[in-house]
């Protein structure tokens, strides 16, 4: 273990790179316009089969809404399921959420990479019940489908179908914005370069 990392003495939101850091303001900006996101939860338990404990982490893709008033992430999902289990046993989540360029070929294996922008937030869960749950999912449905109205294209939330889903409020307590959106990779000297064709030019 190198101990470079612990949560307890390192925000775990702080990236190790200053120079792929971004700021609030393009964090905002990059959230307004991604649609698409990923959900990291765990259950865990005391007792194991082997009498250890489990700890099993759960990954999600789904919809996502920011609502800068409310700092919060706005996303759902079925009733019943794992996600809504683990909201259930455990309040604690993470947010990820990124936007992916080009491959970038490198003669050096450990140099190839990928231009990427990518928001991760840490908070905590809330399961939104009634109109909170409804005014959530009337801005995620603005947010994907901006072009469907409540009450024209589509028909308004029932509270039939409010009962058939499970919607999430993510309280944002800490983020990081990062980006490497470089034009090319870092390449080696000690070996033959790579052609214009390989990288892309």
């Amino acid at each position: 273990m190198s101990g470079y990392y612990d949560p307890l003495t390192r925000s775990p939101a702080r990236s190790r790179r200053p120079m792929n850091r971004r700021d609030d303001e393009w964090i905002h900006a990059l959230l307004a316009r991604l649609t698409l996101c990923r959900i990291a939860t765990v259950w865990s338990s005391e007792d194991g089969p082997d009498g250890t404990g489990t700890l099993t982490p759960f990954i999600n893709p789904t919809s996502f809404v920011y609502r800068p008033e409310a700092h919060d992430i706005i996303y759902h999902s079925n009733r019943a399921g794992r996600l809504r289990a683990n909201a259930e046993h455990r309040e604690r989540a993470t947010f990820e959420a990124s936007e992916i360029g080009r491959f970038l070929p490198s003669n050096d294996p450990l140099e190839l990479g990928v231009q990427y922008r990518s928001v991760v937030a840490f908070g905590t869960l809330r399961i939104l019940e009634g109109e909170a749950a409804r005014e959530a999912l009337y801005a995620l449905c603005a947010h994907v489908f901006p072009a469907l109205r409540p009450g024209a294209e589509m028909q308004p939330i029932s509270d039939e179908q409010l009962e058939r889903t499970s919607v999430y409020s993510l309280g944002i307590e800490q983020w990081s914005g990062k980006e490497n959106w470089a034009e090319m990779a870092d390449q080696s000297s000690d070996w033959p370069p790579l052609s214009a064709e390989l990288l892309g030019g």
